[in-house]
């Protein structure tokens, strides 16, 4: 006995088998066009298969697909004795009689079908989707709004009446439809299919009726929340990222959700370049939530490197402004203590000291105590080690930031880390008018596995080379300027600028004008004197095109463009000329993904800009 069900079960298995590879087979005649061949594999399946709908379709569309109209009417007559209320196959049958001419039959089956279908068992939905198929649009509309007449599945007819006049094109139809199904069906996931259909089809003057509708639906209706979450999205759409946030909080709140909706949101802000907005929503998070909720802690520390950042782009910005976030960030790392997660916003502060208060001493510290942890990874010691390296270099103890660099190389020899340290030194070198052992470190560097440390190399290498070359007059310049560079990296400006112009003053033919007019650039921007630092681009791209710094020059015109003046246009029209004019430029590929985003920015401004 239990060998006969063991004989059985292999013939049950071979027959599943075998049946698989029919259909595949019968697939893919089908997609090739083979209608015959598929048309016999699926008659076959269909009969094996106690008359299956799936197979019995693509039986059906292959004999339609090679015009034996004759035969698919045989067919359907056939499926409709075995399977009486597959309504659907009356309508197709109208159609195979309209491809017989016989229109008059063909307009009474569809008619037929409409009458025949019913609500319950999801018939009307499935004749629907045959004239849509069909494009009889029409029909389409009077088998769907009979659904209208059922009081259990009247709402679920709703959206499949909107999304055929978003089809036929019908805004106004669809919007209707639509708004009156959200504001009817609390729970559904059609949301964001509905949010397409008004992406695609909406314009400008569309989208301000459909969120004046929007409002009026929500007064009548405040507690549903999926009319509350698309006029958020609407807002969005329409690049209102301030009302876009009251509403998306206003859920949040009224639903006392768990942060999740305003967390995305404050990412896509970030995102799109509305850091104010973003910060602002994780602010939200982080005075709201507690740390039970998923998003807290990633919002604090969303919240304090954006508004870091703030603070260093805004010219209106005080010490006091400063020391603010300097207390919040003390206050966060206090709370949490510091580990691989915290270790991020560890050297945010250490450099918020170091650059934005100007404390190099309370800077390293805060790394120094880093370097001793043993709870920390040995990426993130070596990560500190460079930095405090650099804070070193910044005070002037330049053997000590040395010694720093090097014991980093000497542990991640093969690694991105390694040849980061090992580029710090070779600047150092650079800094301290070495350039024979700062050039051979940067030959080394060229390969390396880091695509920016290489460039960086290769830059200062070329550098190097075109300024001192054979011109052993050129090394007592480029002293003074590399010096300078390391001045500038000490925020000692003043200084920095003073020897900047004793170049010109004790080497008057030297051939450093465009670089020293690049790093005084460099200066102003620190400062927050754009018009000054404008002026010294500006002055690079007329009389320097062709040389080294051209390029960069541009970059930087465009970033102040961009996130300093707000001027996008500008900012595009420079950016198209770098990749236009130096394809080749190591920055060719960074400014083409900037125009790129601005072009998006720009149109989604002109399309939906109240």
């Amino acid at each position: 006995m239990k060998k006969n069900i063991l004989l059985l079960g292999f013939f049950v298995l071979l027959g599943i088998v075998a049946n698989a590879q029919k259909s595949k087979l019968a697939s893919q005649y089908f997609r090739n066009g083979e209608y015959e061949k598929s048309a016999e594999l699926y008659k076959s399946l269909y009969k094996k298969n106690k008359y299956n709908n799936s197979y019995f379709t693509y039986y059906f569309k292959s004999l339609l697909e090679d015009e034996r109209y004759e035969d698919a009417i045989k067919a359907i007559d056939f499926h409709l004795k075995k399977r009486p209320s597959e309504i659907q196959f009356i309508a197709w049958k109208g159609y195979l009689y309209e491809k017989l001419d016989k229109k008059a039959k063909a307009k009474k089956l569809y008619e037929k079908a409409i009458k025949k279908a019913k609500v319950e068992n999801f018939q009307l939905v499935k004749l629907g989707n045959v004239f849509r198929e069909l494009m009889k649009y029409d029909l389409a509309e009077k088998t769907y709004k009979k659904g209208l007449e059922s009081k259990k599945y009247r709402i679920d007819y709703l959206y499949y009446i909107g999304d055929l006049y978003a089809v036929m094109g019908e805004s106004e139809k669809m919007t209707n439809y639509f708004l009156q199904y959200i504001g009817e069906k609390e729970k559904f996931r059609n949301l964001n299919s509905i949010k397409n259909r008004f992406s695609l089809i909406l314009d400008e003057k569309e989208f301000e009726s459909l969120k004046s509708k929007l409002i009026k639906s929500i007064q009548n209706n405040p507690d549903n929340i999926n009319l509350i979450d698309l006029l958020g999205w609407v807002y969005l759409k329409t690049g209102d990222y301030k009302k876009a946030m009251r509403q998306i909080i206003a859920i949040d709140r009224r639903f006392e959700e768990d942060g999740k909706r305003v967390y995305r949101f404050a990412l896509d802000a970030k995102k799109a370049g509305e850091s104010m907005i973003a910060a602002k929503s994780f602010q939200y998070i982080v005075e709201n939530k507690n740390n039970r909720s998923p998003y807290y802690f990633s919002s604090i520390k969303n919240y304090l490197f954006i508004t870091k950042e703030i603070l260093e782009n805004d010219t209106t910005a005080t010490k006091s402004d400063f020391i603010e976030i300097e207390n919040q960030y003390n206050k966060f790392l206090k709370q949490y203590g510091i580990g691989d997660l915290t270790f991020n916003l560890v050297l945010e502060l250490a450099n918020l000291e170091v650059n934005n208060l100007h404390d190099p001493d309370k800077g390293i510290e805060v790394l120094t105590k880093v370097i001793g942890r043993k709870n920390l990874e040995s990426q993130n010691i070596a990560r500190a080690k460079i930095l405090l390296g650099d804070f070193y270099l910044v005070k002037g103890e330049i053997w000590e930031a040395s010694l720093l660099y090097s014991q980093v190389d000497k542990r991640f020899k093969e690694g991105e880390l390694g040849e980061l340290a090992r580029f710090k030194n070779g600047q150092l070198y650079y800094y301290n008018g070495d350039f024979e052992w700062a050039q051979t470190i940067f030959n080394i560097l060229k390969p390396a596995t880091s695509k920016k440390i290489s460039n960086d190399a290769i830059e200062l290498s070329v550098f190097i080379s075109e300024t001192v070359g054979e011109d052993s007059t050129m090394v007592k310049p480029l002293k003074i300027f590399s010096k300078a560079e390391l001045l500038i990296y000490q925020n000692r400006y003043e200084e920095a600028l003073s020897a900047l112009d004793s170049i010109n003053y004790l080497y008057p033919d030297n051939n450093l004008e465009d670089d020293v007019w690049y790093v005084k650039a460099h200066i102003f921007k620190k400062e927050k004197k754009i018009d000054l630092a404008i002026d010294m681009y500006d002055k690079i791209l007329k009389k320097y095109p062709d040389e080294l710094k051209a390029d960069n020059s541009l970059f930087e015109l465009a970033d102040i463009y961009e996130r300093i003046i707000k001027d996008r246009k500008k900012a595009m029209q420079l950016y198209e000329k770098l990749f236009l004019d130096y394809p080749n430029s190591t920055l060719a590929v960074e400014a083409r993904k900037k125009y790129r985003k601005l072009d998006e920015e720009r149109l989604l401004q002109r399309a939906f800009i109240n």
